[in-house]
């Protein structure tokens, strides 16, 4: 399989745990235990937070352990770029006034 189908796989997943958890969240937030929606009273709304909320946390790991790499790699471009443009304003004609 892919590199692209791999990472389908999970983000897919991801982004409806994390809609999922949200709304669990929102809901539990606002109507406590006094919810009733979609036939699910605020104990299974609870439930389903907590049960979907860890799977999101294993499905993040695995997201970040895919793109280990990657970031790795931005990080170190990131703080090369900016090191090189603060290097370029105390260039030869500035800064090093003598």
């Amino acid at each position: 399989m892919n590199r692209t189908k791999i990472n389908y796989l999970v983000n897919i997943p991801l982004l409806m745990q994390s809609l999922i958890v949200s709304l669990s969240g929102v809901l539990l937030l606002y109507g406590g235990k006094h919810i009733n929606l979609m036939g699910l009273d605020g104990r299974e709304w609870l439930y389903l937070h907590e049960q979907i909320g860890i799977l999101m946390v294993a499905f993040s790991v695995l997201h970040v352990v895919l793109h280990w790499k990657w970031m790795i790699r931005t990080t170190k471009n990131f703080f090369h770029s900016n090191k090189n443009k603060a290097l370029s304003k105390c260039g030869p004609d500035r800064g090093t006034e003598v």
